[in-house]
């Protein structure tokens, strides 16, 4: 009960100061009301992330700024918050089972780390506006594809091979450097931490083995998601406490979701995630309009 009256305190701007780096925008909102939205936020993004793999940042940055007006940048501040401690709890139970293997990973590390930073610099000198109306339309565009093709890994990897495929070591590391800096920068302007794609490279790129390039893609996914964080924190865009508690939800939420995920056909889940994301692409970008 205690902790509880403090995490609302700590939420409740007129109760105190907020737990957060420098953020003064935070929604007028009741501080249990704010805190259950926030659960059930997390709580939803760790069913889509279970489900169809997407990442946690699509339900989480339309849900901070539609719901809870919170700007663009501090909205994926937050998100890339979560992605960190998301990816921290999944990968150490790979690392615990032996599947992670960060010696050629550290190439695609390193580049996404710098590319994550590049990312987060840009962002501050874009409006929120901006971010809103590309971020709805990324949502859109995504979800439209989800729809039409569902997220059907095999394909996704043959089409990735036939373009990308070295012989020589020096080429790998190089192209999954080049590769890592794409990545991070996409993380760091939209807050999308990139697994799949950093999986493809682990495999295709530097030869990882299924179980590993899926355990370590999520390692990396953690750090490049760090480094982006950083990125947002020292230019007060990170609501810390939200954060915290929106990640509980993802994390429980993802647990609940891999029971049910063999429930209904991949179809059918791509079609009511893709549906989703459209929804929520065209309000976030109708509402700058109006």
């Amino acid at each position: 009960e205690k902790l509880l009256l403090s995490l609302i305190r700590a939420q409740d701007p007129s109760k105190g100061k907020v737990f957060q780096a420098k953020v003064t925008n935070l929604p007028d909102m009741d501080g249990l009301l704010l805190l259950l939205f926030q659960l059930v936020l997390g709580l939803a993004s760790g069913l889509v992330m279970s489900l169809i793999g997407a990442s946690a940042v699509m339900i989480i940055v339309p849900g901070l700024n539609i719901v809870l007006n919170y700007r663009m940048h501090t909205a994926i501040g937050v998100s890339l918050l979560v992605d960190v401690l998301a990816s921290i709890a999944v990968g150490y139970a790979y690392w615990r089972h032996g599947n992670v293997d960060l010696r050629q990973g550290l190439w695609i590390a390193l580049g996404s780390v710098v590319g994550a930073q590049l990312g987060a610099g840009t962002t501050v000198v874009l409006s929120s506006w901006f971010l809103a109306v590309s971020y709805g339309i990324w949502m859109i565009t995504a979800g439209a594809t989800i729809w039409k093709k569902g997220l059907d890994r095999a394909s996704i990897a043959d089409r990735f091979y036939k373009y990308i495929h070295f012989e020589s070591a020096i080429k790998r590391a190089a192209v999954a450097l080049f590769l890592g800096v794409l990545i991070g920068f996409n993380c760091g302007v939209f807050g999308a931490g990139g697994g799949i794609l950093i999986m493809l490279v682990l495999m295709f790129v530097l030869d990882y083995p299924i179980r590993k390039a899926v355990g370590t893609s999520t390692v990396i996914m953690a750090v490049t998601a760090a480094s982006a964080t950083a990125g947002y924190l020292v230019r007060g865009n990170v609501d810390v406490l939200a954060g915290i508690v929106i990640s509980a939800g993802t994390i429980f939420g993802g647990l609940q979701g891999v029971r049910y995920v063999n429930f209904a056909s991949e179809e059918t889940m791509s079609r009511v995630v893709g549906g989703i994301f459209m929804t929520l692409g065209v309000i976030m970008t109708a509402l700058r309009f109006i």
